[in-house]
């Protein structure tokens, strides 16, 4: 079977190559080496040297101080070519560190160079921070330096691309999020508003969470840019939900509640299939759980599954918080509109009942700095 998840994206996207986008523009090579006869070899190696129809051109850096500096200026540096020992043994690898940890360049291409066997990388060094070869300078003759570069050039190309794909992917998703929350805002006269405040409390929840250290394991910076997007599609799935039972007056009979509960199963599996698109993945996979779970309970007394505890989704729990909260002083065709206060005092008995306790208290803190 061919796999269609991509097709949608745009013409001009991953499927032309980086090469072409930049035909004729350099590829930049940086050396960095203490010693100055090194840089003239490399020069003198890679003379006239080009790949794709694209000149390679050499920087030159004699520390990695100076190296730092040229790659903050050049961020489209492609490949370097790196000495393991200069103003200090380790100054090659401090450098590698900081450009894969600090700088967050993942893409760039790392070449280590050493004249000291002695000072070869461990193993958990070359993986855990992407090194893509490591050679002795003797070992690098002239015709095994231009394989060396050309290899790097092609593996930053093809990283470079495939870090296209995955922005055009998460452009992708952006814009069904928003796609399916405006969907919902015409079914429903307060969604709109609703929605963007359920996103705002989401991620204020979450971060609040964060910086107390709770759920270490889960929320890092992805769990709080997806929340603030996922949390916004919880109630998709009411677009299934004929307008007599949505926009009732008055209180649902239990038939008409059945078919109002049934929101949070229709809402999962539309953005459980949408997701499946892009790989299981990313705001749509998070929103599917939310859609489905953001009325489970602490207790397992909720729909439409009756999950308990944890093992309802973290991201269900926060915005499950958020979502009722915000009903509550909402008006509503079945109710008026509560005062904060009220709305408040009623949750703070619900911990360990309708509320995950630890995310309940971190709501509740935020809200005592608001009102």
């Amino acid at each position: 079977m061919h796999d269609d998840r991509l097709l949608f994206l745009r013409q001009d996207g991953p499927s032309a190559s980086l090469s072409d986008d930049l035909r004729g523009e350099p590829w930049l090579l940086l050396v960095v080496d203490d010693e100055e006869q090194v840089h003239a070899v490399t020069q003198l190696s890679l003379d006239g040297v080009s790949f794709q129809g694209r000149p390679v051109h050499l920087l030159s850096a004699y520390s990695a101080a100076e190296a730092s500096a040229i790659l903050q200026a050049e961020p489209d540096v492609a490949l370097i070519l790196l000495d393991v020992v200069m103003e200090t043994e380790n100054a090659g690898l401090s450098l590698v560190r900081w450009i894969r940890r600090d700088l967050g360049n993942r893409d760039i291409r790392i070449i280590l160079r050493t004249a000291h066997p002695g000072h070869a990388p461990e193993r958990r060094v070359i993986l855990d921070y992407d090194i893509n070869d490591y050679k002795t300078k003797t070992e690098l003759t002239s015709d095994r330096l231009f394989s060396a570069v050309v290899a790097g050039l092609r593996s930053y190309e093809q990283v470079r691309t495939i870090s296209r794909l995955l922005a055009d992917v998460k452009v992708a998703q952006r814009a069904t999020v928003f796609a399916l929350a405006d969907l919902a805002e015409h079914r429903d006269t307060d969604t709109g508003a609703h929605i963007r405040r359920v996103h705002d409390l989401s991620v204020a929840v979450a971060e609040r969470l964060r910086s107390r250290g709770h759920f270490a394991a889960e929320i890092d910076d992805r769990f709080i840019e997806g929340i603030g997007l996922a949390s916004t599609l919880h109630d998709v799935g009411k677009v299934s939900v004929p307008d007599h039972v949505l926009r009732k007056p008055g209180s649902l009979d239990a038939r008409e509640w059945e078919v109002m509960k049934a929101h949070t199963i229709s809402g999962g599996a539309i953005l459980a299939r949408s997701a499946s698109l892009l790989g299981g993945q990313g705001y749509l996979a998070m929103g599917a759980e939310i859609a489905r779970h953001h009325h489970e309970r602490f207790d397992g007394s909720g729909y439409p599954d009756g999950l308990s505890g944890e093992s309802i989704p973290l991201s269900a729990r926060i915005t499950a918080v958020a979502d009722v909260y915000d009903a509550l002083i909402s008006a509503r065709p079945y109710k008026d509109a509560w005062e904060p206060e009220r709305a408040l005092a009623v949750m703070r008995g619900e911990g360990g009942r309708h509320f995950d306790p630890l995310v309940l208290d971190a709501f509740l803190d935020i809200m005592a700095n608001r009102l």
